[in-house]
């Protein structure tokens, strides 16, 4: 090489490192624009015009109570038009977590839902404020198997009980123990969702379930279940629960006229229910779908009681016996104080124009009317909000270009070693600092990707609620692998997937290999295989819980399911890619059929089939995991559901975490076996 190319070469390297580092930094510049963009975007749009309301939703549109029919008669547009708004109502299948996660990030600006609940995310940190109880009731019953023996609520005694953990049928079936005198500790509960409870009870897997009032009727009149206790019909001031509708504190102070207008169609929903309890129960039942029954089974109590659409002393004394409750099952932390979080001043000044003749004053006098409140504009707001951004970029600045020299030193150097290694011509065997640099190299996207959520929480463009803090997540991650559940939940989950996969495997390979080696057997199964395989992982769980209960075997049948076909469809093609000149040698030589599956088949095949396992295992892990968030009582996935549910979400990315490791783990351990078991294939690479 002359001095000349030496010179030339030196040139391009340092031309090539500006360029890089001119890339690396307009990237960055690039990157803190574009997350301070959404701030800069809200400041310049114009508020909206659309009001966003959520209900927990059992799978309709319907919202029920009083919402329902101020939505279906029209009046929460009758309302809110004057304004120059209208109302966008929508059931959340999530319910509570779904409902509080929407909050977080802005796109709800009120909710109706229970007021368990409701303390539940005031006392997380979700800024809200408490405009009206709007129904005060009990909707819940205990239903038990009559082939369980349990006759009297004493009865339930070591028996399993499904309920959903973490929202009010918990709370019901502690005071429905303690009316027995009974405890938590006296039965063996199974954290389930209502309808997976209910179809787990029809099945035996459990002796009794809470239940929605009126869903065990079709059980019940075929004589499987009876009812032993109803919350409808108990005593209110130990069973009944407020519902409450509460609103975003920044928009709500924004909008009083808002909150005054939703409140006034409640208010004369709540006049038409109880004038007409029948139409009302009639109505339910049409726009819910819900049998006439059922509706009337969490209807048994006086309407005036049932919707009361206030903030009265005694309702604000059920909220606190809700948060009690909440308090001493450790399901908050922080109490939260009822009479500083209800505001009622939007509710009195919607009494004062509906009238107490339940006849509402003109909508342009709602339109027109000054509501004296000092509170900051939208605009106001908007501007502090980017100020807060501003001031956590520059803080967080430091992070971003620490993180963009490390960057710039690892491509750096990757680039000069292999250069290096390349003129050594020793590719084939790179040095310990080549592996070294290219291992750092691997991490530069996960190193990013921890900057940017970073610079989220730190800026607050993400509430902590809903994204936590780094800091937070690892002290939680230490805390619960050294004195909490994780290391048991691990165990549990990691149990389950060996013994669904390993299923899995033996039979993915078996039925490849058959339908590989055979034109016929792979027409005879595959039609039943391709149609079985089409069914969405998550659709076979109700079922499998139907039909297998809410224990071991529904989730091991689970990941059976969801591992079979990557290791069946990959055997299949490494069988049918073997090399034909080697199939007719075999042929030739007359080798017997296991002789041709031992010495021809499988050495081609391997190589695919370790594909399969490998696809098979990440997929095993989704499916554990989705099948404990189901229904289950242990397991990381019930973990992280159960997590999500009590707004721990510090929990819920520590359970990621864990996921993420132990997958990548048990890959490379299947990668080791793979390397051993096709030595030749390594050769070949």
């Amino acid at each position: 090489m002359t001095s000349q190319d030496t010179i030339t070469r030196g040139v391009r390297s340092v031309d090539w490192k500006r360029r890089m580092c001119a890339f690396l930094f307009v990237l960055a510049v690039a990157a803190t624009a574009f997350i301070a963009l959404p701030v800069q975007a809200k400041a310049a749009d114009a508020p909206t015009k659309t009001v966003r309301i959520g209900f927990p939703s059992s799978g309709n549109n319907f919202a029920s109570g009083l919402l329902g029919v101020a939505e279906t008669k029209g009046y929460l547009d009758e309302y809110l038009q004057p304004l120059g708004y209208k109302a966008e109502v929508t059931g959340f299948v999530g319910a509570a977590p779904a409902l509080h996660e929407a909050l977080s990030s802005g796109d709800l600006d009120y909710v109706d839902y229970a007021g368990f609940a409701g303390i539940l995310g005031k006392s997380k940190g979700i800024d809200t404020t408490l405009l009206a109880v709007t129904d005060f009731g009990s909707g819940w019953r205990l239903v038990v198997s009559k082939s369980s023996g349990i006759k009297s609520l004493k009865d339930l005694k070591g028996k399993k009980v499904a309920y959903m953990r973490g929202a009010t049928p918990q709370m019901y079936l502690v005071r429905v123990l303690a009316e027995a005198g009974l405890t938590f500790d006296d039965i063996v509960p199974v954290n389930a969702s209502l309808p997976d409870g209910l179809s787990t009870l029809a099945s035996g897997g459990v002796d009794a379930a809470v239940v929605s009032g009126g869903q065990e009727t079709q059980l019940a009149n075929e004589g499987l279940v009876k009812v032993l206790h109803d919350g409808a019909k108990a005593d209110s001031s130990t069973y009944f629960e407020p519902t409450v509708l509460i609103g975003r504190t920044a928009y709500a102070k924004d909008h009083q006229d808002v909150s005054v207008a939703i409140l006034k169609a409640l208010l004369k929903a709540r006049a038409d229910v109880i004038a007409d309890p029948e139409g009302f129960i009639k109505l339910s039942s049409e726009k819910s779908g819900n049998p006439i029954e059922v509706i009337k089974a969490q209807n048994v109590a006086d309407q005036k009681t049932l919707r009361p659409a206030s903030l009265s002393d005694d309702m604000l004394d059920a909220m606190k016996n809700v948060q009690q409750f909440e308090l001493d099952n450790k399901i908050i932390q922080s109490e939260v104080d009822i009479e500083a979080w209800a505001d009622s001043s939007a509710l009195k000044q919607a009494i004062e124009e509906y009238g107490s003749d339940g006849k509402g004053t003109d909508g342009t006098k709602l339109a027109t009317s000054a509501i004296a409140a000092s509170v900051a504009s939208p605009e106001d707001r908007a501007a502090r909000k980017q100020a807060e951004v501003i001031q956590g970029l520059i803080g967080a600045l430091p992070v971003v270009i620490v993180a963009a020299v490390i960057t710039v030193g690892i491509v750096v150097a990757r680039r000069v070693l292999r250069r290096r290694l390349g003129s050594n011509g020793s590719a084939a065997d790179p040095a310990p600092a080549v592996r070294i640099v290219d291992t750092l190299f691997t991490l530069i996207l996960p190193l990013w990707v921890l900057v940017v959520w970073h610079v989220a929480t730190s800026t607050g463009l993400l509430s902590t609620v809903v994204l936590p803090t780094i800091s937070s997540v690892v002290s939680t991650l230490v805390q619960q692998l050294t004195t909490g559940t994780f290391k048991g939940d691990l165990a549990t989950s990691v149990v389950r997937i060996l013994e669904g996969y390993a299923i899995a495997v033996v039979a993915g390979v078996f039925f490849g290999v058959v339908m590989g080696m055979s034109a016929s057997a792979h027409k005879f199964f595959s039609l039943a295989f391709k149609a079985v395989r089409q069914i969405p992982m998550m659709a076979w769980v109700p079922l499998l819980v139907i039909w297998f209960g809410i224990g071991e075997e529904s989730k091991v049948a689970v990941i059976f399911l969801a591992s079979f076909f990557p290791v069946l469809v990959n055997t299949i093609d490494g069988i049918e890619r073997c090399d034909p000149k080697l199939v007719e040698v075999g042929r030739m030589y007359r080798l017997p059929g296991w002789q041709m599956f031992r010495q021809i088949y499988l050495p081609s095949a391997l190589p695919s089939i370790f594909v399969g396992l490998k696809l098979a295992l990440g997929i095993a892990w989704m499916a554990v995991v989705g099948s404990e968030m189901i229904a289950a009582s242990s397991g990381i996935g019930f973990r992280i559901n159960d997590a999500r549910t009590l707004m721990d979400y510090s929990i819920v990315f520590a359970g990621i975490i864990v996921i993420a490791v132990a997958g990548v783990l048990m890959d490379m351990v299947l990668g080791v076996i793979a390397k051993i078991a096709t030595p030749w294939q390594q050769k070949k690479n």
